[in-house]
């Protein structure tokens, strides 16, 4: 699924099986040289963008402790869902 949409801007996710999301995520992370990463999540409902960005964030972190992951998110609401659990490499576009 994600090596159709690598050319564009932002990696999207648009699949409504978030576990498959997470795991092209991984798979993409683990072989694709990217400490600068960019996912639509705009499509996903908020929990299961909440789900997916932040365990996007903790494998993306792993592997880049200095890199950034932008998450573009259809509303400010998600930010107050998981602010508590932010990490320094995640930010959050609307």
């Amino acid at each position: 699924m994600v090596q159709n949409i690598i050319k564009s801007r932002y990696i999207d996710i648009n699949c409504k099986d978030s576990e498959k999301s997470i795991a092209d995520i991984k798979k993409y992370i683990n072989n694709v040289d990217c400490p600068q990463m960019t996912l639509d999540l705009s499509r996903l409902n908020i929990l299961d963008a909440a789900k997916v960005m932040m365990l996007s964030s903790a494998y993306h972190y792993k592997k880049y402790p200095t890199g950034k992951l932008k998450c573009k998110v259809q509303s400010h609401e998600i930010k107050g869902l998981v602010s508590a659990y932010m990490t320094k490499n995640l930010e959050l576009v609307v």
